[in-house]
């Protein structure tokens, strides 16, 4: 009520209602800050997401169940590293790589595929939640053999072990190269056999793969070096035509400049390229002996090395050519990232809320300090 018994109050009582309103404020943003506080106790989520290319990526045919490999052409030689699993429960299963000239063959180390997939990863951006709320994410050889029927004509250029496989170097007619790694112990499945004319129209050569008897299958086999002359980078993928199931392949290519595919049959698969940057200029310094190698200037000194890494699906009647790549110097770099949020707590408590409700505090204890500052002007006017 205002009247009478308001002013009956005299100046004592507006003085005491002014300090129990500054009281009650205080006590209010207390309750509000102690609030804050609780809730803030409950534990907060977070996640960090983001995606991983995995090294090994699968593919089903006749005879591979997987399949990743490492590209490189310099001063006219190709090298291709080769990491394959066979079909070990079939014996005789067979890889065929066919190459425009006769490759050298050689064990390649399973470090070199592993470091080139683990040097493209995502990088990871670290970000700090103030919150709880895990407020983050992430855009990502020498040797010789004979062979063969005398009406099919086959060259067979080495037959030798390297490392845990068995591997025959060869070229001939198709009837020739079919007859001989048949008599050999190669199996093929008749599918592939039909597509060797188009290779031996081109004059290319046949390297034939399988594991060796003795091979400890308990462990990671090595991979396949192939080497050979070539005025283009190329990756054999004919054959796959053959094949009964969608093809995956995953592809590392090293080159001075970003590379793009090239063949016609790009157009007809899904063709990515989730990392395109010389990884040495992210952060990353090559321990593998063989990507310092291919690394190197054509002088043998440590160049620039982008690797361009391709990640490829199709069904098999879209691989009518094998896949051809060119330099593309205009290219953006592509370095995929995920974000890893770390919550900051005090005493367990995400620091945001702590701060909020110290800021709190501190506003009350002023505004109750401004008030019996002001409380006490007025006294002494009395």
């Amino acid at each position: 009520m205002i009247g009478g018994g308001g002013a009956a109050a005299g100046p004592q009582g507006g003085a005491g209602g002014l300090g129990a309103a500054v009281r009650h404020l205080g006590l209010a943003l207390l309750v509000l800050a102690a609030g804050v506080l609780a809730g803030a106790v409950a534990p907060a989520g977070a996640c960090a997401c983001g995606a991983m290319a995995d090294p090994e990526d699968s593919r089903s045919d006749a005879a591979v169940t997987r399949e990743t490999a490492v590209l490189s052409l310099r001063e006219g030689t190709e090298t291709i590293i080769l990491s394959l699993e066979l079909d070990a429960e079939a014996p005789g299963a067979t890889l065929l790589m066919p190459t425009p000239a006769v490759p050298t063959v050689t064990e390649g180390d399973a470090s070199t595929l592993r470091e080139v997939a683990v040097a493209t990863l995502p990088r990871v951006e670290h970000e700090l939640d103030w919150w709880g709320e895990g407020r983050g994410g992430g855009d990502g050889a020498p040797g010789a053999g004979a062979g063969g029927a005398p009406e099919a004509p086959v060259t067979v250029h080495s037959r030798e072990r390297v490392g845990d496989f068995e591997v025959a170097v060869l070229d001939g007619s198709a009837e020739g190269v079919s007859t001989w790694l048949s008599s050999s112990g190669y199996v093929l499945p008749q599918e592939v056999l039909d597509l060797l004319p188009v290779y031996v129209e081109d004059g290319w050569t046949f390297t034939a793969v399988r594991y060796a008897q003795d091979v400890d299958m308990s462990r990671d086999v090595s991979p396949l070096r192939f080497d050979f002359a070539s005025d283009e980078l190329v990756y054999p993928m004919r054959l796959s035509q053959a094949a009964q199931s969608t093809q995956e392949v995953h592809l590392f290519v090293l080159d001075p400049e970003p590379v793009r595919r090239t063949d016609a049959s790009a157009a007809q698969q899904s063709v990515q390229r989730p990392w395109i940057a010389d990884p040495t200029h992210v952060g990353w310094t090559w321990s593998d002996g063989t990507l310092r190698e291919l690394s190197q200037d054509g002088e043998g000194r440590p160049g620039r090395a982008m690797v361009t890494e391709f990640t490829i699906r199709g069904e098999p009647a879209s691989f009518t050519t094998d896949m051809t790549f060119a330099a593309d110097p205009a290219d953006p770099w592509i370095v995929p990232t995920r974000t890893e949020t770390t919550t900051v707590r005090i005493a367990g408590i995400p620091a945001g809320w702590v701060l909020v409700a110290a800021a709190g505090t501190i506003g009350v204890l002023v505004l109750y300090g401004a008030g019996m500052t002001a409380l006490a002007v007025r006294r002494r006017r009395r």
